[in-house]
């Protein structure tokens, strides 16, 4: 909130956080393990969730915006940061206002294919670059890239996505996961997760796969895999 001081000067008082970024994290240990991955991107999706039942779309994730603080010993405390170019849905007209005349916000290299087109966005959208951030830290390389940030937005657009086999072999990331994974990153978003809840529930599931759960005791929280 502005304040005015004493000098009459405007200020405004911020959180201090002490910890660094996924994307200094990515830069500096390359692709993470599934379990590390899973627990990041579920503390995301929890912050996210009230504010896509608001109507609310972020729309700039990426990994400069997830904060990872250490809190009394716990590694990989999440903060979603700068909901700055987020806007709210208008729900009476049934339309996003999030782009105006032909106008892109956002970051390319994590931007969904109707972001990319300019066209009205839902929460899908923030799960298409959870889905992309996702795929980053468990390949340790991004979806797309290249020094063309229109060719990277084409990419979105129309490029197939390479399977993790194709882009790393040697990474051990559980079919399952990379079934989320690819189900969040599908062009259509119809055919995505419908909000960062819907994928965090597919991620906990995930996650207890991985703890020993079994399959048939899951099926029902993984629809469609």
């Amino acid at each position: 909130h502005g304040e005015d001081g004493e000098d009459g000067l405007l200020y405004i008082a911020m959180e201090f956080l002490r910890g660094r970024s996924l994307a200094q994290e990515l830069s500096r240990g390359g692709a993470m393990p599934p379990k590390r991955a899973i627990h990041i991107l579920r503390q995301v999706c929890r912050s996210l969730q009230e504010a896509h039942q608001a109507g609310i779309i972020h729309r700039d994730l990426k990994p400069d915006n997830i904060f990872l603080v250490d809190i009394q010993g716990e590694r990989d405390f999440v903060k979603v940061l700068d909901f700055g170019v987020a806007k709210l849905k208008d729900k009476e007209a049934g339309e996003s206002t999030l782009t105006q005349a032909g106008m892109i916000f956002g970051t390319p290299k994590y931007m969904s294919p109707e972001q990319a087109r300019s066209q009205p966005l839902d929460a899908r959208s923030d799960v298409y670059a959870l889905g992309v951030i996702l795929y980053e830290m468990l390949m340790g390389r991004p979806l797309f890239s290249g020094d063309n940030p229109l060719a990277i937005l084409i990419a979105h657009v129309n490029e197939r996505p390479r399977r993790f086999a194709e882009v790393n072999p040697g990474a051990e990331v559980p079919p399952a996961l990379e079934a989320v994974v690819f189900k969040a990153i599908d062009k259509d978003p119809e055919a995505r997760q419908l909000s960062a809840e819907a994928l965090h529930a597919e991620l906990e599931a995930v996650d207890e796969l991985l703890q020993g759960a079994t399959w048939e005791s899951l099926a029902d929280r993984l629809p469609g895999f």
